[in-house]
């Protein structure tokens, strides 16, 4: 028996697409979520999904992050990184000028992280190219992350990779450190 006769094409928006891929991600990026996420985000609208995954970064704010190539792959970076405890009173950040040198984005930042006690280390990460909503590019990352402790999924939206991920990054932050 031919195996394509037991195989139906399964589109999103189609008749014959579940619950799990009729999800909001799905329609913007046409893609599935992540095994274990797509479990966590069921049935959930596009605004309830951003503000459980990409919360405020009203806690983590990235004021500046700037690189410098060195060579043999190594970047310099320096950022300025605001964070706000949930005991600080409401628009009271402490600013941190940090630096380090790294071989990528995701790298420094997760160093940045961990010297303002907020130790992010990424278990699984999945990058999406999609939908534009203003003739722009965008980029949404998902990680899958943990503290030491605690995991957590964790949404990034940008117009590049690179800022897809730190704010993914910095959402996982807040979602492991500050929930």
């Amino acid at each position: 028996m031919n195996a394509s006769a037991h195989a139906s094409p399964r589109t999103v928006g189609s008749t014959t697409a579940t619950a799990a891929e009729r999800n909001p991600f799905t329609e913007r990026y046409r893609r599935r979520l992540p095994r274990g996420f797509a479990d966590e985000a069921a049935g959930m609208d596009w605004r309830t999904l951003v503000d459980t995954f990409a919360p405020s970064t009203d806690h983590f704010h990235l004021a500046d992050f700037s690189r410098r190539p060195l060579g043999r792959g190594i970047t310099a970076y320096e950022a300025i990184l605001a964070t706000r405890t949930p005991q600080d009173a409401p628009g009271h950040f402490t600013a941190h000028r940090l630096t380090t040198e790294s071989c990528g984005d995701l790298t420094a930042m997760s160093e940045m992280l961990g010297r303002v006690g907020a130790r992010v280390e990424i278990e699984k990460f999945h990058q999406y190219e999609g939908a534009s909503f203003d003739d722009t590019q965008s980029w949404c990352t998902i990680l899958r992350a943990t503290n030491g402790a605690r995991s957590a999924w964790a949404l990034g939206f940008g117009q590049t990779p690179s800022e897809a991920s730190i704010a993914a990054l910095l959402s996982a932050a807040t979602r492991l450190h500050l929930r």
